[in-house]
């Protein structure tokens, strides 16, 4: 049991880094190339000047972004728990590697994207990021949330 809560804990905690940390760096790093993620006002532009907006810009939506992301990271620990449940079930029935990360992978996806849509309509979040946390959903859920069978040889 001390096993598996461990194991819980090191894969939501794990979720709540790529999800949550790729979608907080892609809103904080944006901005640098011009391009807004968030709000219903017009951005810094695309006007061949990098980066785009001062140093003292990017700190301040920095600390703004990490704002938002604390209203994100109760959402996103229940959504990574709920994954975790779902597919070590179906590795403790024995499906196949390829359906767990199939099936990780669509939850990942579909999830993430989600939670982002939701929490975002609070910074009246663009479509960029709410793309970002889909593909990094996606990836963790296909490549990072499975586990590995470990095949034990019997020695004769």
């Amino acid at each position: 049991m001390k096993k598996l809560a461990i194991d819980l804990l090191k894969t939501v905690g794990l979720y709540l880094v790529v999800v949550v940390g790729g979608v907080l760096s892609f809103l904080s790093l944006a901005p640098v190339f011009g391009y807004l993620p968030y709000s219903d006002r017009p951005g810094p532009g695309w006007f061949g000047r990098f980066p785009a907006i001062s140093w003292a810009e990017f700190w301040h939506g920095a600390s703004y972004h990490f704002g938002w992301s604390a209203l994100l990271l109760p959402y996103a620990a229940v959504s990574g728990f709920i994954m975790f449940l779902i597919v070590r079930v179906l590795e403790r029935f024995r499906t196949p590697r390829v359906v767990v990360a199939v099936v990780g992978a669509l939850l990942g996806g579909i999830v993430s994207g989600y939670i982002v849509l939701g929490v975002g309509w609070y910074i009246a979040i663009a479509a960029a990021p709410v793309y970002v946390a889909m593909v990094l959903g996606l990836i963790f859920g296909a490549l990072l949330l499975p586990r590995r069978r470990v095949r034990v040889e019997q020695g004769v």
